[in-house]
C-alpha cells in the first residue's frame, strides 16, 4: 500500500454485522500495512465537524498578555499548572507553532485521588469572556466525539487481532486523552545560520520546506488529527517516501503511535510523518487517545507476540512527554509507579 487509505467507518455506528466486518478488513488492512489512514463517514449527530473546531480554535484570538494567565510553569514562572494549558510561539526558537491542550477534566469529574497525579492535572481554561459563550460546551462535545470515535476504532482492532474488546475498553476508562488545539502561523521565526534548528528544512519534490513539525513517531496508542483544510501533514510509506495526507472534508486522519506497535507486537504499525510549511497560517486539532495512568502496558494474548517487561502507562508517557520542548526538564516532578524501562 504506497498511498493513504480513504475508509468510510460509517457503519461502526450502526448494528449491521455484515457492514461493520467489511469495514473491520479495510481498518486492519491499513493498521496492519502502513499505520495511517483517512476516516469519513461517521454520524452528523457527532459534533466534531469544521464549524465546531472554528468555534474551538477561537482561543488562539486571546491576545498576548490575556494568554500569559495560561502558558504552562516553563514559560510563565509564577503559574501553578505544569501539564496542561498553553505553549506559546517562544516554546520554539522558530516560533513556528502554539498549542494549547485540553484533558479530560472538560468532560467530567476527575477520579478520585486524581490530584496525586501530575497526569490528571485539571486544564487552565481562559476567562469565558475571552471566548465565545458556548466555547465549554462546543469544546465538550467534540472531546467526547472523538473519544467515540477513538473508542469504535479500538473495538475493531480488537476484533481483528481476535482478541477482548474489553482490554482496551477497560485501559481508556478513566483514561487522560489529550485534546490539542495547535496554531501554526505564516511567518516564523529568522534564525541566525549558527543558531539555526537541525533539519529544520527539507526538499520535497525539488522544492525547499520549512519542517514545522520534524518526522516523528507518536509515542502513544491512536490519534485522531483534524488538519483544518490546510495540508501539509505527511507520512512515510514503506519504500521511506514522503506522501501528502489527503485533506477531505468532514474526515480525520488516523495514525498509531509507538506503544500500540509494542502492544500489539508488532502487527500494527506506528508510522513517520511530518509537517511542512505550505506558507500559510495552519490549524489542526490532534486527539490523542490515551489510557489510565495505572494501566499495565504488557503482552496481548496474540500468538507468538514479542515478549517485553510490563510497565505503567503513566510512567511512560511521562518519561516520553518531558522530552518535549513544551514539558522538558519537568521529568523529576513525577516518580514512577512502578519498574520502568524505555520499551523502544
Amino acid at each position: 500500500m504506497q498511498e493513504i487509505p480513504i475508509i468510510n467507518v460509517g457503519g461502526l455506528f450502526t448494528n449491521n454485522d455484515k457492514e461493520r466486518i467489511y469495514i473491520d478488513q479495510q481498518i486492519a488492512k491499513a493498521a496492519f500495512d502502513i499505520g495511517f489512514m483517512v476516516i469519513k463517514g461517521y454520524p452528523k449527530d457527532l459534533r466534531v465537524n469544521q464549524n465546531e473546531r472554528d468555534i474551538i480554535l477561537k482561543l488562539f484570538s486571546i491576545p498576548e498578555d490575556k494568554q500569559k494567565p495560561y502558558w504552562k510553569r516553563n514559560f510563565q514562572p509564577n503559574n501553578s499548572h505544569i501539564y496542561r494549558g498553553w505553549f506559546p510561539l517562544k516554546s520554539s526558537k522558530a516560533r513556528n507553532r502554539e498549542g494549547f491542550e485540553i484533558g479530560p477534566d472538560i468532560v467530567r469529574k476527575l477520579p478520585k485521588n486524581s490530584a496525586n497525579d501530575i497526569l490528571y492535572e485539571p486544564t487552565p481554561i481562559p476567562n469565558s469572556h475571552d471566548l465565545p459563550p458556548n466555547w465549554r460546551e462546543v469544546t465538550r462535545n467534540y472531546y467526547l466525539g472523538m473519544e467515540k470515535i477513538g473508542n469504535l476504532i479500538l473495538d475493531s482492532l480488537s476484533r481483528s487481532l481476535n482478541i477482548s474488546q474489553n482490554i482496551f475498553q477497560d485501559a481508556f476508562r478513566d483514561g487522560i486523552s489529550t485534546l490539542r488545539l495547535l496554531h501554526y502561523p505564516k511567518n516564523t521565526a529568522q534564525l541566525n545560520k549558527e543558531e539555526d534548528i537541525p533539519d529544520r528544512y527539507t526538499r520535497f519534490k525539488g522544492q525547499i520546506y520549512e519542517q514545522t513539525a520534524r518526522p516523528h513517531v507518536d509515542s502513544g496508542l491512536l490519534t485522531v488529527l483534524a488538519q483544518c483544510g490546510v495540508s501539509g501533514l505527511q507520512a512515510q510509506n514503506k519504500k521511506t517516501k514522503w506522501i501528502d495526507v489527503p485533506i477531505i472534508e468532514d474526515s480525520f486522519s488516523i495514525n498509531f503511535g509507538g506503544l500500540l506497535e509494542l502492544w500489539t507486537g508488532g502487527k500494527i504499525r506506528a508510522t513517520k510523518h511530518r509537517v511542512i510549511g505550505r506558507g500559510e497560517s495552519r490549524f489542526s486539532v490532534p486527539f490523542f487517545f490515551e489510557p489510565r495512568p495505572n494501566t499495565v502496558i504488557k503482552p496481548l494474548p496474540i500468538d507468538g507476540i514479542r515478549k517485553f517487561k510490563p510497565f505503567f502507562y503513566g510512567d511512560h508517557l511521562w518519561a516520553t512527554t518531558t522530552k518535549f520542548p513544551e514539558n522538558f526538564g519537568l521529568l523529576s516532578l513525577r516518580p514512577h509507579q512502578g519498574e520502568y524501562e524505555n520499551p523502544n
